[in-house]
């Protein structure tokens, strides 16, 4: 198989992820984003001194683990019967309950490792090498970088806040399958 070839696929199922999750509606207009977003502007002590980096490389790989076994624990224990059901309940979007539990796992997992991700890019010396060698130079391009990394460094600390935040989305995605029942138990089927 061709480099790009895997792309596409890659792509499709990314997008498909994202229309299950509510496309940008679903993260921008999320009580979770806007309280992460509130909470780190409130933190600005947190991220103006990129000490944020290091809470990242401390919480985030311990958060991934276990968000990465508890998703596969999760569906593993799912009959294909509840499955089935979950496939049949349909949102407005024609996106299914299943797809809707798994979208909200896999935007948990995906925010953490772009945290991750984030934190390493901001951490790399390209960057500072960079705003070295022109700040002597050209110094309003030095007042640029300075900018550019207030701005990467909010963004980076509203990613990890995001990131612990995404647990209470995570729990509300396991408090809705407990509320499907097995068609094959005796009671009803709860939507």
């Amino acid at each position: 198989m061709k480099l790009t070839g895997q792309f596409r696929p890659f792509s499709r199922h990314i997008r498909r992820y994202f229309h299950a999750y509510g496309g940008w509606s679903g993260v921008f207009g999320s009580p979770l984003f806007l309280v992460s977003v509130l909470i780190a502007a409130a933190s600005y002590r947190q991220w103006l001194n990129p000490d944020w980096v290091d809470t990242i490389y401390a919480l985030v790989p311990s958060l991934l683990g276990f968000s990465l076994g508890t998703y596969a624990i999760l569906f593993s224990l799912i009959t294909a019967r509840v499955k089935g059901a979950m496939r049949a309940v349909k949102s407005d979007d024609d996106v299914s309950a299943l797809e809707q539990v798994n979208a909200t796992f896999f935007h948990f997992i995906f925010v953490q490792v772009i945290a991750l991700v984030w934190a390493f890019g901001f951490d790399g010396s390209a960057f500072a090498d960079l705003a070295a060698a022109t700040k002597a130079s050209l110094p309003a391009i030095g007042w640029g970088f300075v900018v550019l990394k207030l701005v990467g460094s909010f963004v980076g600390y509203t990613l990890l806040v995001y990131s612990i935040t995404l647990v209470v989305g995570a729990a509300l995605a396991i408090y809705r399958l407990a509320l499907i029942s097995d068609p094959g138990e005796t009671g009803e089927q709860d939507q």
